[in-house]
């Protein structure tokens, strides 16, 4: 008791009492890109939780690159975020992976410099994270997916490397990531898998992480009329996904399934939303097949488009065949009330196994998400439990309000270090 009340004298003596300090002045979010100049599950997570917090009355800024040149290089969103965009090198020149870590280390210096012992630094992604290990302030590290594996190796999809230097910079990249998470006071990781993934860089890091599932928006994603656009109408069952296009998020393997389920269900039909590297391939892939009238290529569609398609689903897919670190679109479909059929992988199975384990099939493969297709559809009355069960279980599982309440709570937790 002495010692408390000593400390709080000396608070009024012009010194710090960190005995009883809960407020927190602010938030600096560290990140790569933010929706909407940038379309993704990072993206879209970073805005979501930023926004939130304000509207728990947290000013939030987030610091991040600019994406497109006619981006401002800060304004305040109609959701009441800062946003501080820095400008980084072109991505088509073949130095970019290299000059963009400076880029960013010097705006994060500059933006977090003056801060007060009261701002939170939140780091969700490493490279724009980096330069807080020389700083030695204490911060958190949301780790969403080992960058080194998730970005660099997808080289058709944001980077211009040649070969030869590919493999130094992804070696480089996990050196940084590794520093990062072993300097943050406390990392988060969106499920169980994710930490698995923390504890192959520092298992000191994932020992004290905590595992605080990735929030959705349940007042928009909800149940709702199923209106179908006339091209989907005929369909039975109607399947939906939505994924970049990239190796990673199986939709290659998802198309090579349509012809064995619809060798089963004659009127099934798949749409398929989202872009990237991949997209030729994939429509090429489609005309190999025969499956011109039976596989639509959405592009990019709105927030409304997307829910309408999650309400109008008989069944979304999530043909992951790696990582994943939580499933935005899995939780997401689901709380618009409709099944999710789920690979064995990363962690969507933590999504939907205690749901039902059959919405996780057996493998990855075109052949397993063909025979999980057909064996669901073959099961109405298991869907439609699902389809009744769904709603609750994602909104008592992954609200903003329990996401943003827990974050909170670690927030306090730091600023009373």
């Amino acid at each position: 008791m002495a010692g408390v009340v000593g400390g709080c004298v000396r608070t009024l003596l012009g010194h710090q009492c960190t005995v009883m300090r809960s407020q927190i002045d602010g938030v600096l979010m560290l990140t790569n890109a933010l929706s909407p100049d940038k379309l993704g599950g990072l993206e879209r997570y970073v805005r979501e939780l930023s926004a939130h917090l304000v509207a728990k009355g947290v000013p939030v800024t987030v610091l991040t690159k600019q994406v497109q040149a006619d981006h401002p290089l800060e304004e305040i969103g109609s959701d009441s975020v800062r946003i501080i965009r820095q400008p980084v090198p072109d991505k088509s020149r073949g130095t970019f992976a290299l000059q963009y870590p400076a880029y960013v280390s010097l705006g994060t210096l500059r933006h977090t410099r003056g801060l007060g012992p009261g701002w939170i630094l939140h780091g969700h992604y490493a490279l724009t994270s980096l330069p807080l290990v020389a700083t030695r302030r204490p911060y958190l590290y949301t780790f969403h997916a080992p960058v080194h594996k998730e970005v660099l190796s997808e080289r058709g999809d944001s980077y211009a490397l040649p070969r030869p230097v590919q493999s130094a910079a992804v070696a480089a990249v996990r050196t940084a990531e590794r520093f990062v998470v072993a300097r943050a006071t406390r990392s988060i990781t969106l499920s169980r898998f994710m930490r698995s993934e923390l504890a192959e860089l520092s298992a000191p890091a994932a020992a004290r992480s905590e595992v605080v599932a990735g929030g959705i928006d349940t007042v928009w994603f909800c149940p709702g009329p199923r209106h179908r656009s006339e091209w989907a109408t005929p369909a039975a069952p109607l399947l939906f996904t939505a994924r970049r296009l990239t190796a990673r998020t199986g939709v290659a393997e998802l198309v090579e399934a349509m012809p064995e389920v619809v060798a089963h269900h004659p009127r099934a039909q798949l749409a398929i939303a989202g872009d990237g590297h991949m997209r030729d391939v994939i429509e090429r892939q489609i005309r190999q097949l025969g499956l011109e009238h039976k596989v639509v290529l959405l592009g990019r569609i709105s927030d409304v488009e997307l829910r309408d398609w999650y309400r109008a689903a008989d069944l979304v897919v999530t043909p992951t065949q790696e990582l994943e670190g939580f499933g935005l679109s899995t939780a997401e479909a689901l709380a618009t009330g409709t099944p999710v059929l789920v690979t064995p992988v990363g962690a969507n199975p933590e999504l939907v196994r205690d749901l039902d384990p059959q919405l996780v099939a057996e493998g990855s493969s075109s052949g397993d998400l063909a025979r999980a297709i057909c064996q669901l559809v073959d099961q109405p009355a298991l869907l439609e439990r699902v389809r009744r069960d769904a709603r609750a279980w994602a909104e008592t599982r992954w609200s903003w309000d329990r996401v943003v309440d827990r974050h909170l709570e670690i927030y306090r937790d730091q600023v009373t270090r």
